[in-house]
């Protein structure tokens, strides 16, 4: 085999984004779409050119012009889907969180490994730069151990109530702040003790389901490194800032400001460019532009064996761990060890 056909599963926002990126692996093949909605099954397919539309999920799974699925749908239809993907001996690329609790996290892991097919989870910022020289230069020792590592987490107010719901979306802790807790692994291990504070401050779907909108997190690692984390879903606006300070040096990373550039336009009040007041700056996106693409390609080559696996099933479960542990300490107020 040297080109992977891909079946999506789930055709709103998230599988354009996806389709986007694996149109640009040219070892990828946008093969075949399902989505309850035939209609955004359509839309997704003439976009991209995507061949076949199915009826249901599991005959895409039959198909055998279909070698691997990207899972699109909204994190309570996850497990189901990945588990018989799995079954059906295709590889699966899941969109995050993986799940909503750790017990499935490790039922859909147990049914990759079990069938021999690679289970990646979309954890997209391992593939971005510049936090991927991030992560060679502390394997190279070059600023020593990590004495604290922290990170202001900002992202958008959810759109749908689903997202809320600690049954269908998991909340900010499940949905969002899982990329830091993957990424606080990836540079510094795993966790000894999580404790937790956060709370509804702004939004009513937050409040009916009992999920912060906002959160702080303090983590303790097994080698002794601090770390410290605040997510918001009510700022207004997306990104992150990460800084690592290490015995012999620090890493700075602050998407706030600059990704790969800003660009600063100013518009009329009918909001065309030119004249008018300033509307302020936006970045030049290098996650949107390099992380998902190049987590595409991981995928992809992985399946092709041209590289390790990596944003694995089993990182996902431990990822899940802290931010199940994160939410345990909010509900107790108590600090929760690993």
């Amino acid at each position: 085999m040297n080109q992977v056909r891909i079946g999506i599963i789930g055709a709103g926002r998230i599988s354009h984004v996806m389709s986007a990126a694996h149109a640009q692996v040219p070892e990828s093949k946008l093969q075949g779409v399902f989505d309850v909605a035939r209609g955004a099954s359509e839309r997704l397919a003439d976009k991209f050119g995507i061949p076949l539309i199915f009826e249901s999920y599991e005959e895409m799974l039959a198909s055998d012009e279909i070698d691997a699925v990207l899972v699109c749908t909204p994190t309570f239809l996850h497990e189901q889907i990945v588990i018989d993907a799995a079954n059906a001996g295709k590889h699966v690329f899941c969109q995050k969180p993986m799940a909503l609790t750790v017990e499935q996290c490790e039922r859909m892991n147990d049914a990759a490994r079990r069938n021999g097919v690679i289970l990646q989870v979309g954890f997209m910022i391992r593939f971005t730069p510049p936090f991927v020289e991030v992560k060679e230069r502390l394997d190279s020792g070059e600023i020593g151990d990590i004495i604290a590592i922290r990170s202001a987490v900002f992202g958008w107010e959810p759109t749908g109530d689903w997202f809320y719901d600690p049954n269908r979306g998991g909340g900010l802790l499940i949905d969002t702040i899982i990329h830091t807790f993957d990424l606080f692994r990836w540079y510094a291990g795993d966790a000894a003790t999580v404790y937790a504070d956060g709370g509804a401050y702004v939004f009513e779907g937050a409040r009916r389901h009992g999920t912060p909108d906002n959160i702080m997190c303090a983590l303790k690692f097994k080698n002794g490194a601090m770390g410290s984390i605040y997510g918001s879903w009510s700022s207004g606006y997306g990104d992150k800032t990460l800084e690592i300070y290490g015995t012999k040096g620090s890493f700075f990373i602050d998407l706030m400001e600059a990704q790969g550039g800003r660009a600063f336009i100013k518009k009329s009040a009918d909001g065309s460019a030119g004249g008018g007041g300033a509307e302020g700056w936006s970045n030049l996106g290098v996650l949107w532009k390099f992380g998902y693409q190049q987590e595409a390609r991981q995928f992809t080559y992985s399946i092709l064996g041209k590289t390790e696996p990596s944003a694995t099933g089993t990182d996902a479960v431990a990822a899940q761990k802290l931010a199940m542990a994160a939410d345990a300490s909010i509900r107790s107020s108590r600090i929760v060890e690993l």
